[in-house]
């Protein structure tokens, strides 16, 4: 993680920018095109406003300037200059969480909580605007911050709630829990709402050691080619921050995979990729010196190969392996039985037939894969958003040849999933390089 920014060791490219953030004066060194969410979240520690997408696509950056909801990972830092901003921090009053957050907790309007902040954000920002909105109003202030897990009608229920309902006083920082002979078909709050609605709540990028070094995977463009790696030292020598790049070799089973028998997703490319952006070496090192290295600069030559693209082409008689050890391109094989189909269409009300095909459906979390590991003596510990800690750790100790009790796996919150994250990501790799 970045340290924070210091004026005596500020370079040519920083300056001063000052503004009030929720509430105070601030004053810091930071280079004016600078993204607004780094700023907050790297050198301000306000982790409370959320980096999803970093495109301005999914709203979980969005705080407020000058009154306006705007996605800070499109805002630069030299725009705020001069000009007041509010994160999810600074929705707090008198230290207790607003009507609009109780309202949130108590209509059931959090759930994972990545998105929480740029709700309460873009609800603030109608309600400042328009304090009795009608609900097509909410639907619209909504619409630049995306949710998967909640379909909304909590969250719209709990701003139409302070818009219309009664004034409810802030008392406490967590409602008081209904008594047991009071709790059948009473709203039961959320045990962890109160952190993911005041921004305290711990994702995988938010607890990063300030002192940790940082990991950047190199990926491939091509959907299939051979490669080589040429000598490295020429980048170690043109950036000293670079500590350690990481290929295939460095890897002690390079195969990992969800399915107990089926381990074919290597941690990075040996000798061939398969598919674009599949990963080929991992630079580790300082921030700025891996950030600062360009693909032209990485020693990685490809020999592009016929690729397969289509099921017909993978069926096809002589078809090229997409993996050595699968015959045919056919990774499993199964059986279904069938009666007499004829005589049950005789017997039917009515028949239909045609061919129909599914779109693929992505799962969509906004949260992005994200953690950080430590070596422990002569364990490994790993800190990670993730569905499945148990499978994590089963599947680093056959990454790392070691026992399962040597790695230890810390789930942080996790924002979303869907089944997304029963697999691992980046956990291989940073649990690698900090071994």
């Amino acid at each position: 993680m970045n340290k924070p920014y210091q004026p005596e060791i500020a370079n040519a490219l920083e300056r001063s920018i000052s503004f009030r953030l929720n509430g105070h004066e601030q004053t810091l060194i930071a280079a004016p095109a600078a993204r607004l969410a780094d700023v907050l979240r790297d050198n301000l520690s306000l982790t409370g406003t959320k980096i999803g997408c970093n495109a301005g696509d999914c709203g979980a950056c969005t705080v407020l300037l000058d009154g306006d909801q705007v996605c800070a990972c499109l805002t630069a830092v030299a725009q705020v200059d001069g000009r007041s901003v509010t994160t999810v921090e600074g929705l707090l009053e008198n230290g207790v969480i607003s009507r609009l957050q109780q309202a949130f907790h108590r209509h059931g309007g959090t759930q994972c909580g990545i998105c929480t902040p740029g709700m309460l954000i873009a609800a603030t920002d109608l309600l400042n605007k328009k304090p009795h909105p009608s609900e097509p109003d909410v639907l619209d202030a909504l619409g630049g911050v995306l949710c998967r897990c909640t379909g909304y009608r909590k969250i719209i229920e709990g701003i139409l709630d302070v818009a219309h309902g009664p004034t409810l006083p802030c008392t406490s920082m967590a409602p008081k829990m209904p008594l047991a002979c009071e709790s059948v078909g009473t709203r039961v709050s959320k045990v962890d709402g109160i952190a993911k609605l005041t921004g305290r709540e711990q994702f995988g990028a938010d607890n990063i050691p300030v002192d940790a070094l940082w990991l950047r995977v190199v990926r491939t463009k091509h959907a299939r080619a051979k490669f080589t790696l040429g000598d490295f030292a020429p980048l170690y020598s043109k950036h000293p921050g670079l500590v350690k790049v990481l290929t295939a070799n460095d890897v002690p089973s390079n195969g990992f995979g969800i399915y107990p028998t089926v381990k074919d997703q290597p941690v990075l490319a040996a000798g061939e990729v398969r598919f674009p952006g599949e990963g080929v070496v991992a630079l580790v090192g300082e921030r700025a010196a891996i950030e600062a290295i360009t693909d032209a600069e990485i020693p990685i030559s490809y020999q592009p190969q016929q690729p397969v693209l289509t099921l017909q082409q993978a069926m096809a008689a002589n078809a090229t392996l997409v993996q050595d050890d699968k015959p045919g391109n056919l990774l499993i094989e199964g059986r279904v039985r069938r009666g007499d189909v004829t005589s049950a269409a005789k017997e039917c009300a009515a028949i239909a037939s045609g061919e129909f095909n599914t779109s693929f459906v992505e799962h969509a979390y906004i949260e992005p894969e994200a953690g950080w590991a430590r070596r422990v003596g002569n364990r490994l510990e790993i800190h990670v958003t993730t569905q499945t800690p148990y499978m994590d750790r089963d599947e680093m100790a056959i990454v790392m040849k070691m026992k399962p009790e040597q790695i230890r796996i810390v789930p942080t919150a996790c924002g979303g999933g869907f089944g997304g994250k029963l697999d691992m990501s980046v956990q291989p790799l940073i649990g690698l390089a900090a071994w």
